[in-house]
């Protein structure tokens, strides 16, 4: 249903017009109660305060974005979270139904406060940009195009395609020839959708050989864990079980271990904070499960094996997981790769989504769908290699709501770290392999 390193693409701030783009009947942004904050002060607060100030925007877009999968398939365009605004804006291709479209929202939630939804005209339904999307990206698996794909993201509007590739400007030239000439339509991309091409780069898994999480653990194992085969060093994601037999799964991200291996935790001494890809020995402590099962698509894949618990483990102990959602632009979420926290980052918060629906392709040459986030200005870091498979996830009162697993980042980069975080989301995962959280406390 939902979609998918500064090696890739920059994304165009399309919201700023978004106001002189409303119709005459749309709803209006609500005035806030309290004086506005700004995104820094949002994303710098403590995760329980963050959420009581976006919990009833995320129900709105949670809703939004059911209607707009189902009954309202034809109309919806996408959404985006304003928080500083304390609104979630509603793309519609026909603003002459977000009545009906309301409604159906509503009807989906009915705690949802529709006074805090304004609606905006959009040019394309998001159903039209995926096939546009899908169209791009089966050329390029038949070796149709003259150009790498990086990524390809429906722009935060629903106003475009937005396709970062290696050589910009022939891409450009690619698809205009094609549409002039009938003989090459099929080179073209969708001729109602307009397709933006940006220069792209690189996308890294968040994974490195000597990139460590936190070092070892014991049953029931929990997310943020360290995984290893000895070499490879990655992070516990999502403590679930199969729906099937309750039979415990970890899920961590597929690129860090190849189907059918063994793995466990990290073992000996420690590695020191700060130094903590020079702390990795290869030493194998307690095992944690078997690689069986993984979906490159989500670049996810699952542990069989020993037990685990729906807990998170953050910089001061751990907090307990009681349910899964879909991320949404303009939402804040955290992430607590092991990686960050032994480079003195602790549990590394205050990550903007700016893109909800983004397929990327991976140095391994998966397509890989999901979300991307970046860290705001003055925030010193998002993401590490040796973060991939952590969780990605927000506040839900004093419990945590898992949103998905850490898979790849992007430059700019500082040490090790990369500015940009891509994640993939915990409900497209679970349904892929037929898993439920584990709620075990």
């Amino acid at each position: 249903m939902k979609r998918p390193t500064k090696t890739v693409l920059t994304l165009g701030t399309a919201g700023i017009a978004l106001l002189t783009a409303m119709t005459p009947g749309a709803h209006a942004a609500p005035v806030p109660q309290h004086a506005r904050y700004t995104e820094a002060q949002i994303a710098a607060m403590a995760p329980e305060k963050q959420d009581k100030l976006l919990a009833p925007l995320r129900a709105i877009a949670d809703a939004a974005a059911r209607a707009g999968a189902g009954s309202q398939a034809d109309i919806y365009a996408g959404v985006r979270i304003d928080a500083p605004r304390e609104t979630v804006y509603v793309y519609l291709t026909d603003t002459s139904r977000a009545a009906e479209f309301i409604k159906a929202a509503s009807a989906l939630d009915r705690r949802i406060d529709t006074g805090r939804i304004t609606v905006v005209k959009a040019g394309h339904t998001r159903r039209a940009l995926h096939e546009a999307r899908d169209h791009l990206l089966a050329q390029e698996k038949a070796g149709e195009l003259p150009y790498k794909i990086h990524a390809a993201a429906v722009a935060a509007d629903a106003s475009s395609l937005e396709v970062a590739v290696d050589k910009p400007g022939l891409a450009s030239k690619t698809a205009a020839a094609a549409r002039r000439n009938s003989s090459a339509r099929s080179l073209a991309p969708a001729p109602d959708v307009p397709v933006v091409f940006k220069q792209g780069q690189r996308i890294s898994p968040a994974a490195r050989t000597w990139a460590d999480v936190r070092w070892k653990d014991g049953t029931p194992f929990i997310a943020g864990d360290v995984l290893t085969d000895g070499s490879q060093y990655c992070s516990a994601g999502l403590p679930a079980v199969r729906k099937s037999d309750n039979k415990p799964v970890m899920v961590t991200a597929a690129h860090c271990f190849a189907n059918g291996t063994k793995i466990y935790t990290g073992s000996g001494t420690t590695p020191a904070f700060g130094k903590f890809y020079d702390g990795l020995n290869g030493e194998l402590g307690n095992y944690v499960g078997t690689v069986n099962g993984v979906a490159t698509g989500w670049d996810a894949e699952q542990l069989v094996g020993t037990d685990n618990n729906a807990d998170v483990s953050e910089t001061a102990g751990y907090k307990p997981v009681t349910g899964v959602a879909y991320s949404h632009n303009g939402d804040f979420v955290c992430q607590n790769g092991a990686a960050s926290f032994f480079m003195k980052q602790e549990t590394v918060c205050g990550i903007k989504v700016i893109s909800d629906d983004i397929t990327y392709t991976l140095d391994t040459g998966w397509k890989v769908r999901g979300v991307e986030g970046t860290r705001l200005p003055g925030n010193p870091w998002t993401v590490a290699h040796g973060d991939s498979g952590s969780m990605v996830y927000t506040a839900n009162g004093s419990a945590r709501q898992a949103r998905g697993i850490v898979s790849a980042l992007a430059g700019p980069y500082q040490t090790n770290a990369g500015s940009y975080l891509y994640w993939t989301e915990a409900t497209d995962i679970f349904n892929h392999f037929g898993l439920k959280l584990n709620p075990k406390t």
